[in-house]
């Protein structure tokens, strides 16, 4: 089995990707979704991805989180080439070094929240007791032994950052986290994870087509047709709390 400290190289930043391209297909119908991205993020930054649909927000993402493979250039994780990784390797660099968070919260419906949990954050070592405290920081303590049946959209997602965070890995990301839910619901879940980044250090990467998540991070990158057009820095991030937010 491939370790992925095996493969470490040395870096500062937490994500760090070189001439990084994705085309799909070949020919006249290749598909270029990544166009030689080159993208540096510091540990700790919660940094958001804008674009419009096919963009190339989301296989950035995906690149980043060793769902799917580069055509060509690199992408290191906390200091791990994750190119390099074979089948095992990314296997372990999922279960080590990142955590997802989705727009429809992927929860399994015939397992309660905290067993929801428990079947990811538990890969890492972590029990029911350390899952339950992760709930108790997205604010559902008590609703552990709920199904998803049981609770709002907004609650589910909730749960969702949970099962993240309990995961306790550097990396956390997030597509469209706030898409399946309304205003008020959005702001709680962008709250929780603006904390991770702020408590727990956690390195941060939304991806949105929704302009009102940018206030919220350090630092907003728009994408268009598989290019960064702007990175600008933030120096002022609008805490959700101030938007209303009972978090």
């Amino acid at each position: 089995m491939t370790d992925p400290t095996s493969r470490a190289v040395s870096s500062s930043m937490a994500i760090r990707a070189t001439g990084l391209t994705r085309v799909y297909g070949s020919g006249p119908t290749a598909v270029t979704a990544l166009d030689s991205i080159d993208l540096e993020i510091p540990r700790g930054q919660f940094v958001v991805m804008l674009g419009p649909s096919g963009s190339g927000k989301t296989t950035l993402l995906n690149l980043i989180g060793g769902i799917d493979t580069a055509t060509t250039g690199a992408v290191a994780v906390d200091g791990v080439d994750v190119g390099s990784l074979d089948r095992s390797g990314l296997t372990t660099f999922r279960r080590e070094k990142v955590s997802f968070v989705f727009q429809f919260f992927n929860l399994i419906p015939t397992l309660t929240a905290v067993e929801n949990i428990e079947l990811i954050a538990g890969l890492t070592g972590a029990g029911t007791g350390e899952c339950r405290v992760a709930l108790d920081e997205v604010d559902m303590s008590g609703q552990g032994d709920r199904f998803p049946s049981q609770l709002s959209g907004g609650q589910q997602q909730r749960v969702a950052v949970a099962r993240a965070l309990a995961k306790s890995t550097p990396v956390l990301l997030a597509d469209e986290p706030t898409g399946a839910l309304d205003r008020a619901s959005g702001d709680d879940v962008l709250a929780l994870l603006r904390r991770a980044c702020d408590e727990h250090g956690r390195t941060v990467v939304v991806v949105t087509h929704d302009q009102s998540v940018a206030d919220v991070g350090d630092r907003v990158l728009h994408l268009v047709d598989g290019r960064i057009t702007s990175d600008v820095l933030n120096d002022d991030p609008v805490d959700p709390a101030d938007r209303g937010v009972t978090v």
